[in-house]
């Protein structure tokens, strides 16, 4: 198995959490890293998406350079790709500190997504969930099932605002799509609510 891991932020800076957790993780197979840039989430997560599709990759690993990860993500989470079509960890968002929050808000729809549908509390092991973070890995299949652009967003009726977050329009698809998305409980990804950085890719002149 060939694993695409898809890095989507538009810092030019690494924080230093990231940077020694990816160092950090072990993985039994191939992992092919690849960092989208550009200023609109939109556009880099169509790029990632687009990239991953083009390669010879088996699946995409969706991450983010403000988010840690555990050594063991993913020793954990590929093998349940055995079972899932779309699996990720469970992710702490930084709005809501220690509570799992989907990048939900401003829904299209509220009834799509009934907000006690989101309460995982007492729930263990690997659980679907009607939405998630989209930083999860995805079977190639699936991407494959659903026509570009993946990411959509749309703007409020005055035009000065989003009305649904990209994260909701994109799983929206995956489930029209006929799969279901599942997270794992154990493995935990945490958001920085700080920036450390360690390292950067700027230019600088030696002095």
């Amino acid at each position: 198995m060939k694993i695409f891991a898809g890095i989507c932020n538009s810092q030019t800076q690494v924080p230093a959490r990231y940077f020694w957790s990816i160092l950090g993780l072990h993985c039994p197979h191939c992992v092919v890293y690849y960092r989208s840039g550009h200023v609109w989430d939109v556009i880099r997560n169509n790029r990632i998406i687009n990239s991953f599709l083009k390669s010879d990759c088996d699946v995409l690993a969706k991450m983010d350079i403000d988010q840690e990860f555990p050594a063991n993500y993913f020793e954990k989470l590929v093998p349940l790709l055995d079972h899932y079509d779309v699996v990720g960890p469970l992710i702490f968002d930084r709005w809501q500190i220690n509570n799992f929050m989907p990048l939900m808000f401003e829904k299209v729809d509220e009834n799509l997504k009934p907000l006690e549908a989101m309460d995982i509390s007492g729930l263990t092991g690997v659980v679907k969930v009607p939405y998630a973070h989209t930083n999860l890995l995805y079977k190639r299949e699936v991407l494959e099932a659903i026509p570009p652009p993946w990411y959509e967003a749309y703007a409020t009726e005055d035009g000065l605002d989003r009305k649904n977050h990209v994260d909701f329009t994109f799983l929206d698809k995956i489930h029209k799509a006929g799969y279901e998305i599942h997270i794992d409980t154990t493995t935990i990804v945490g958001h920085q609510a700080e920036e450390i950085y360690v390292y950067s890719n700027s230019k600088t002149e030696a002095g």
